[in-house]
């Protein structure tokens, strides 16, 4: 497609002074003001016409000076949005507004956003604040606004690249495992064609010895990587993309907004753990940095090209906050692949259920974490009722409740049901929150529209945000963790991590889990051989290392309960329902992220009821898939 070409298709007094490729966008830029501010209906007839999105910006010369834009567009908005900081973005003629209430400065049908467009030649972006403070959550944000000289050169190459060259429909399409095959963790699936290579996820396995992913397999060639695609925020599928950065690969890297901002809070900290434990991490925050400078982010349902020949199209996973099913297109028609990563396909108070309606996959690779037959999750009411019987059980024996928890969808999905009781009277003593879950919570204030229909109501609606709830405390220093340990009074307190594996869960076990008045409560997964997995098993006696490195035994004498119905992940049920309710039937199913016999038993079943063949890839298998 040539730009030229394009740009003849619009009237002559669109005075367009640029025309460039922007990902897998064309951008025009204009100097006549008319043209930017009414021209939406050319625009339109064109994006109908070429079948690309067309952005439509300002050219520098007619936009209002900064400083006069700024005070302009504080003029325009109502206080009561209390926007917090107005930026600008020369490179992409826009201006972001942040700001608690972006609805009021979006104003009705977008009236307010009409008035900032016409008055100053700004294109504007709201970004919504978080509900409450967090020094870590905007930064993500920040590196993104400081680079944008960068992006702009960045975003144009990767344009250039796929866009002038067209995807066949002739061609070959193979699959290599290189994580998360016969094990939970390290999911990394390396994609390619004749004309391209992509990884899905790049994750670690913080639990296993063999904690990286096989990216020393002889086909995979980092220079000659095309795209990275990032399912969602978790470790073992987020937690080695900035490696790629720091040992030279500088391609693009796909998500959605939420999964960028989370997983760079998770990315920091599993270095700075490691760093503290270890006195070495596989990168350094200088990898996270130069991952989010390359981001490129999506909204669900939003059609990109990545590569020549491969369309990216993101949907809904129910999994944790922007967690995303990822469908390829790949060629023109040749094959459509659906890699689901985590999903959950019922009912939580946190997400919508995993999309479905796609309407063509011939190949599926579909996580099996719970894919056993007696993997059976109870219902979301009797998980919650289990829960809450637990925590009254052992605040009637004055004890203190302990739930370690993953900081990003468990440690949620547990806050909401928690203020909804502490809002009914039901609960009467405070939650602590402890690790990154307070960060995390306020990222998730930060994108309300990814949450379920029932908390945008309430958020929106209502003016009860759960997660604002004054039942919450944070415990934000070694001091305030003591306190909470030492004071006689029961709580409940939420932390981090959700399989014991080191961080504050491993203070408050050292302290409390030798009073049988308390109770460890298990709501996650946990993970074979990690802490949490022995003491799930039965495990009283559990071996503790100081930080001076003196070694001894810790006899567990609380109560330990496991609560299902909290995991983010869908049970054998949901995943064959799942696979029951697809609008389009997949011709070729592959089980991962999933205990092998587990894996091989869902194949099974899947085989059975829908006639479709299904396979268990190892990791380091080759598979074609066209």
């Amino acid at each position: 497609m040539e730009l030229e070409d394009v740009k003849s298709r619009l009237p002559k007094t669109a005075m367009i002074t640029k025309t460039l490729f922007e990902g897998s966008d064309i951008v025009f830029y204009t100097k006549n003001k008319d043209f930017f501010v009414n021209g939406s209906s050319d625009i339109k007839a064109l994006v109908s016409e070429i079948r690309k999105r067309i952005n439509l910006r300002p050219d520098q010369s007619i936009t209002l000076a900064e400083d006069k834009a700024r005070e302009k567009i504080r003029t325009i908005v109502p206080k009561e949005a209390e926007i917090q900081d107005i930026l600008f973005e020369p490179e992409f003629g826009k201006v972001i507004i942040l700001a608690q209430k972006p609805g009021i400065v979006i104003g009705k049908t977008g009236e307010t956003l009409r008035e900032i467009k016409k008055e100053t030649f700004w294109n504007p972006e709201i970004q919504r604040m978080p509900g409450f403070r967090s020094k870590i959550v905007n930064k993500a944000r920040e590196i993104v606004h400081e680079e944008a000289k960068y992006r702009q050169q960045f975003l144009n190459k990767i344009g250039q690249k796929i866009q002038l060259k067209k995807g066949s429909k002739e061609g070959w399409v193979r699959f290599s495992a290189l994580g998360s095959f016969g094990e939970v963790g390290r999911s990394c699936i390396f994609l390619q064609t004749k004309e391209s290579k992509v990884l899905l996820d790049c994750g670690v396995n913080t639990g296993s010895n063999e904690m990286n992913p096989y990216i020393d397999a002889p086909e995979f060639d980092l220079e000659s990587l095309d795209a990275v695609i990032i399912s969602h925020a978790h470790l073992d599928h987020s937690g080695f993309a900035p490696y790629l950065y720091e040992y030279g690969y500088k391609g693009p890297l796909y998500t959605t907004l939420p999964t960028r901002d989370v997983m760079t809070l998770l990315q920091l900290d599993f270095i700075d753990v490691l760093q503290r434990e270890t006195g070495k991490a596989p990168y350094t925050s200088m990898g996270i940095k130069n991952a989010i400078k390359h981001s490129i982010t999506l909204d669900y349902n939003e059609v990109c090209d990545i590569t020549p020949d491969m369309r990216l199209t993101f949907q809904n996973a129910g999994h944790i906050l922007g967690s995303a099913l990822t469908h390829i297109h790949i060629g023109e028609g040749l094959h459509n692949l659906l890699y689901t990563a985590d999903l959950k396909f019922g009912p939580t108070k946190l997400l919508e259920p995993a999309y479905m309606g796609f309407s063509r996959i011939e190949s599926m690779i579909l996580e099996s974490t719970y894919g056993a037959p007696k993997d059976i999750i109870p219902s979301k009411r009797e998980a919650d009722m289990n829960l809450m019987e637990v925590i009254k059980r052992t605040i009637n024996r004055k004890g203190k409740v302990i739930i370690p928890a993953f900081a990003v969808g468990r440690a949620q999905e547990v806050m909401v049901v928690l203020a909804d009781e502490y809002s009914r009277g039901e609960l009467e003593v405070p939650v602590y929150l402890d690790g990154m879950i307070w960060n995390a919570t306020a990222i998730h204030t930060t994108y309300p529209e990814f949450l379920s229909r029932r908390l945008q109501n309430q958020i929106f609606h209502q003016n009860n945000n759960p997660f604002s709830s004054e039942v919450f405390k944070r415990v934000a220093s070694m001091n305030e963790r003591k306190s909470v340990i030492e004071n006689k009074e029961p709580c409940v307190i939420l932390t981090t991590s959700g399989m014991i594996t080191g961080g504050p869960i491993m203070e408050y076990l050292k302290c409390l889990a030798y009073d049988n008045k308390n109770t460890l409560v298990f709501i996650g997964y946990q993970a074979e051989g990690t802490m949490g997995s022995r003491i799930q098993k039965g495990w009283r006696d559990i071996p503790m290392t100081e930080n001076d490195g003196t070694k001894h035994m810790l006899k567990i004498e609380a109560e330990v309960e496991t609560v299902e119905g909290f995991s983010g992940h869908s049970d054998r049920n949901q995943l064959i329902n799942y696979v029951a309710k697809l609008r389009s039937k997949p011709d070729r199913i592959f089980l991962n992220h999933g205990e092998r016999s587990k894996s091989l038993n869902l194949a099974s079943t899947l085989h059975r009821m829908f006639k479709v063949e299904t396979s268990v890839p190892s990791n380091l298998d080759a598979v074609r898939l066209k």
